[in-house]
C-alpha cells in the first residue's frame, strides 16, 4: 500500500544572478512594475504543485555575491543588493555569499587588455550543497532555479548516485536551457506574472527587531 501521507521534502537552490537578470527581462515585458523585491520562498511554494506528490518546502538556499568592487562607482547598487539579501534571510532563506575575482580580458573594441570582474564559485557552491543534502538524506526533491546549462553534469551525477530522489530545474523567465530541458523534461519555467504576484512587503522585519525597506527606486510608483 502506498503511504499517501509521505512528504516529498523539497529544497530550492537559487542561482541569484541568473534569476536577477531574468527579473530585469520580465520588467521590460511588464512596464511600470517593479519585480526585484521578490519573495523567493513564496515563489517557490507556488510551484510545489508541479512537483507532484505531497511536495513540502523544506528550505530555500540563495547563492549570490556582492559586487563590492563597484562601491566607489555605484555604491547604491551594492546597498540595494545587500538590503534584498537581508530581507530574504529574514524571510527564512539561507544565503550563501560568494565573491568576485578581478581578471584581465582582451577588449576587441579598444584592442588592449582591460580589467574585469567575474563572479566565482557560485555554480560549484550550488552543486556541492545539492549533493551534500542528498547524501545526508535531508531532501527528496532538489530544484535548482537557473537557466545555466553548466548544471548538466550536476544532474547526471545526482541521477546516478540518488536514483530514488529527484532533481528538477526551474527556469527563470526568458532563460530556458534547451540542454537542461532535454535532460530533465519534468523541469518547468517560472512566469513573469509569478514574479509580479510574489513580492515581499515594503518593510521586512529583521530578527533584531529593526526593518529593512524596499529601495526607493524599486517601488511601484518610482
Amino acid at each position: 500500500m502506498v503511504d499517501t501521507t509521505a512528504k516529498n521534502r523539497t529544497t530550492f537552490f537559487v542561482d541569484g544572478f541568473n534569476l536577477f537578470h531574468s527579473v530585469k527581462e520580465a520588467e521590460k515585458k511588464l512596464p511600470g512594475r517593479q519585480l526585484k523585491w521578490l519573495n523567493i520562498p513564496q515563489l517557490c511554494r507556488s510551484y510545489l504543485h508541479l512537483i507532484g506528490g505531497n511536495a513540502e518546502l523544506v528550505d530555500v538556499h540563495y547563492f549570490t555575491a556582492f559586487a563590492d568592487h563597484l562601491r566607489d562607482k555605484n555604491s547604491a547598487k551594492v546597498q540595494k543588493h545587500r538590503a534584498f539579501v537581508r530581507a530574504l534571510t529574514a524571510s527564512g532563506v539561507t544565503a550563501h555569499i560568494g565573491h568576485f575575482r578581478k581578471r584581465k580580458i582582451w577588449s576587441y573594441e579598444s584592442e588592449q587588455w582591460v580589467k574585469a570582474y567575474e563572479e566565482k564559485e557560485t555554480d560549484v557552491a550550488i552543486a556541492c550543497k545539492v549533493l551534500t543534502l542528498a547524501l545526508e538524506d535531508r531532501l527528496d526533491v532538489a530544484v535548482i532555479i537557473t537557466g545555466d546549462s553548466d548544471f548538466a553534469p550536476v544532474y547526471r551525477c545526482f541521477k546516478s548516485h540518488f536514483p530514488k530522489k529527484r532533481l528538477l530545474f526551474a527556469f527563470p523567465f526568458a532563460r530556458v536551457s534547451k540542454e537542461l530541458k532535454r535532460l530533465c523534461p519534468d523541469s518547468f519555467t517560472i512566469s513573469k506574472e509569478a514574479y509580479a504576484k510574489h513580492q515581499l512587503p515594503e518593510n521586512v522585519k529583521l530578527p533584531s527587531g529593526k526593518h529593512v525597506t524596499i529601495p526607493d527606486n524599486w517601488r511601484e510608483d518610482s
